[in-house]
């Protein structure tokens, strides 16, 4: 990892990339939408199949890993063929993603403050709307589905750009 005041090619290009995903993003809000619920459906089932095969082993009481995964086979399943579970789903998990990420950004943001105080005052301003419209979307899981493939879009955008004002 570079030091915080020197160019890191990584991000930058992290962050172009993230532009870029978020541009198709924004403008594809359909297929982007379907292809979340897609991936996060096989993602759950895959997950599932390797928790019970890998590491059954691993705890001392097998009950919890086998209900945990049979839980997400059959989320998975359940996603896959129940297209209004998969949105409420996706719209719930994305809710507290944002939360997450924004926490995340808004306990980095002390490393930024003796760099850079306008980079600071932008890592927190994003990181506390962040965390607000977490929350607002965790509030309301049907506006959160009906806004999914939007906020997927600027949450990439808004990231890309980050990373790239970062990396400079």
């Amino acid at each position: 990892m570079n030091k915080v005041n020197q160019f890191d090619p990584f991000s930058f290009i992290v962050g172009i990339l993230g532009v870029i995903v978020g541009i198709i993003t924004l403008n594809r809000p359909d297929i982007t939408f379907s292809t979340i619920v897609i991936i996060v459906a096989v993602f759950s089932i895959i997950t599932g199949i390797f928790k019970i095969t890998h590491l059954s082993d691993v705890f001392e009481s097998k009950t919890w890993i086998i209900f945990n995964s049979i839980l997400d086979i059959l989320i998975g399943i359940l996603m896959l063929f129940n297209a209004a579970f998969g949105i409420l789903y996706i719209a719930i998990f994305f809710a507290i993603m944002f939360i997450l990420d924004s926490l995340t950004a808004l306990s980095l943001a002390k490393y930024i403050k003796d760099i850079s105080h306008g980079w600071y005052v932008m890592d927190i301003t994003f990181a506390v709307i962040g965390i607000i419209i977490g929350i607002l979307l965790l509030a309301s899981p049907v506006a959160s589905a009906l806004s999914v493939a939007f906020l997927v879009g600027l949450f990439f955008l808004v990231n890309g750009i980050l990373r790239i004002v970062h990396s400079i």
